[in-house]
């Protein structure tokens, strides 16, 4: 007990300073927090399922969220079209093929290549990628906060929609690819009026991706068990390691002033409350930061 009191709180027997703000002390919590991470590095990459590397992502959740913020806005739904399912399959198999993070392959095809491989004539066209999120609410979360994603996601000239989620390893990396794909066929404005179809109406609509920093994957691992009906997300994982060291880092700077103060000890030491300042900056950063990060947008046109 008394050892515990010396660790955190002042006293004669440490100089009043607590052994836990002594350098030695520092590096330890240091060397366990970076053993934490490299733990949850390891786990990663021989048990994806467990974290929240694997998830309940699936091609019918990301449609139904996806028409959710279309109908919310007064757009039609869009219809499941099984050449667009096709499509985005090989887009995916492609990436992972070729070992590449782009909309145009390294073999030198484009986003619509795909399209015309199934046999899907289409008039309008969109694209959509995603890599490394957790869940399907964060994938199109993401899409809606990007003002080019989301033209691609609400634009009322879409009529069918195909999404793929596949998971391999990518860049060396386990993760899961999400192609979301857009389509009006130019069957189906084939019944329109001449006058309505113009040259100017034919064109590949902006093509997004997004990027997030954490992995994710489908729940196929046996030995994730209940694990893969509630992911864990290793950002949370992590968010939590570090408000609790910065937490309990400050506790003790508290204490540490507050008994110094009173006791009126005579120390060489730096100003706690800029320490605690500072930390509780970084707590605030940490509550803050966010899964993912946006790549640029490109457009194309015919």
């Amino acid at each position: 007990m008394k050892k515990f009191r010396r660790l955190f709180i002042p006293s004669s027997a440490n100089n009043y300073r607590a052994k836990l703000l002594h350098l030695p002390s520092l590096a330890i919590v240091v060397f366990l927090f970076l053993l934490v991470q490299s733990g949850l590095s390891l786990l990663s990459l021989n048990q994806p399922a467990v974290l929240g590397y694997s998830s309940q992502i699936t091609p019918e959740k990301i449609i139904e969220l996806t028409n959710q913020e279309r109908t919310g806005l007064g757009l039609e739904k869009l219809r499941t079209n099984s050449l667009l399912n096709e499509a985005a399959q090989r887009k995916a198999a492609d990436m992972f093929t070729f070992d590449y993070w782009s909309h145009n392959s390294p073999t030198g095809k484009d986003p619509w290549s795909f399209f015309k491989e199934v046999g899907y004539n289409y008039y309008y066209a969109g694209e959509n990628l995603a890599r490394d999120f957790a869940s399907a609410e964060g994938v199109v979360a993401a899409w809606m906060a990007s003002p080019t994603h989301k033209d691609n996601l609400i634009n009322s000239r879409y009529q069918e929609i195909g999404v793929a989620v596949v998971e391999g390893q990518l860049g060396g990396l386990q993760t899961t690819l999400v192609v979301q794909l857009f389509g009006t066929s130019a069957k189906t404005l084939a019944q329109k009026p001449a006058e309505e179809i113009t040259s100017s109406n034919i064109n590949e609509e902006a093509i997004s991706e997004t990027e997030a920093v954490f992995l994710s994957s489908s729940p196929e691992s046996r030995l994730a068990g209940e694990f893969s009906k509630k992911p864990i997300s290793p950002l949370t994982i992590t968010k939590i390691a570090g408000v609790f060291v910065l937490g309990l880092l400050i506790g003790v700077l508290v204490v540490d002033r507050f008994v110094a103060a009173k006791k009126k000890a005579a120390r060489l030491a730096g100003d706690n409350l800029a320490h605690i300042s500072f930390l509780a900056v970084i707590i605030l950063i940490i509550i803050l930061s966010q899964s993912g990060t946006l790549l640029e947008s490109v457009t194309s046109s015919l």
